[in-house]
């Protein structure tokens, strides 16, 4: 699979992949992670059968443009980004699979695109970008790495990427985080299209939301999957559990 690149709206450069054939179906990755997990996990071999799978480095990440600076991470450059890259691949109408970060954003796209035919939101829930659990996670990030992304910032900005993934994370993070404070709140009334929200029970956070906001999701036509004893993580590696229930929604809502 060679990989394709187009660059963005804003001129950063990106880079994605494309497999498949079938409605279009584009895969977000966490944050820290690249579009290469999701052919890892086995996740593309899977759907490329029924889709047009759409794999993107989202900016900052993998074989996509290293930034560092906060204001290239608003929520509204990263939606231009992707629907981008579906221009590039000529595609009008397409799905979204998001986990973690990757589900954050495709709740945007959800609320503010009329392409988008459904989205699956995988591990985060509705509201705003950064609750209050997260907004403290990121003061203590900060605290604790910031003086290195400043250094990157101010000494070594005309340098390349850093090798080491975790070295290079800790600028991009920096950026991003404090960005996503700025992003405004997503709720389930926003979205135009069919989604599901996905979690585990051992996903705390998501968990707590559901069950503080069922009502309201209900009311918006949110599909809610709980699978039980899956943390975070899992709810990405546990391909055999989450596959076959994000799958047939999307099949379901894309075909119908």
């Amino acid at each position: 699979m060679k990989t394709q690149f187009i660059t963005s709206p804003d001129g950063v450069r990106l880079a994605y992949d494309v497999t498949g054939l079938g409605p279009a179906l584009m895969l977000l990755h966490g944050a820290g992670k690249d579009r290469q997990d999701w052919k890892k996990a086995g996740y593309v071999k899977r759907l490329e059968s029924d889709f047009t799978v759409i794999t993107v480095d989202m900016r900052g990440s993998g074989e996509s443009e290293f930034l560092t600076q906060s204001s290239d991470f608003t929520i509204e450059k990263i939606c231009d980004d992707l629907c981008a890259v579906a221009d590039d691949c000529e595609v009008e109408h397409f799905a979204i699979w998001g986990y973690s970060f990757g589900g954050n954003i495709a709740r945007y796209l959800g609320a503010w695109s009329d392409r988008i035919s459904a989205i699956a939101v995988i591990g985060v829930p509705f509201g705003p970008a950064v609750d209050a659990a997260f907004d403290r996670f990121i003061d203590d990030y900060l605290e604790n790495y910031g003086h290195m992304a400043s250094a990157y910032q101010d000494g070594e900005a005309n340098q390349k990427k850093p090798k080491s993934k975790i070295k290079a994370h800790i600028p991009v993070f920096t950026a991003c985080f404090q960005a996503m404070r700025d992003w405004p709140s997503i709720e389930p009334a926003d979205l135009k299209c069919p989604a599901m929200l996905l979690a585990g029970t051992r996903n705390k956070n998501v968990m707590n939301y559901v069950e503080a906001n069922r009502a309201t999701l209900d009311s918006a036509g949110i599909q809610v999957e709980v699978i039980d004893g899956l943390n975070h993580q899992q709810e990405f590696s546990q391909i055999d559990q989450v596959f076959p229930v994000v799958s047939s929604f999307l099949k379901s809502q894309i075909e119908g």
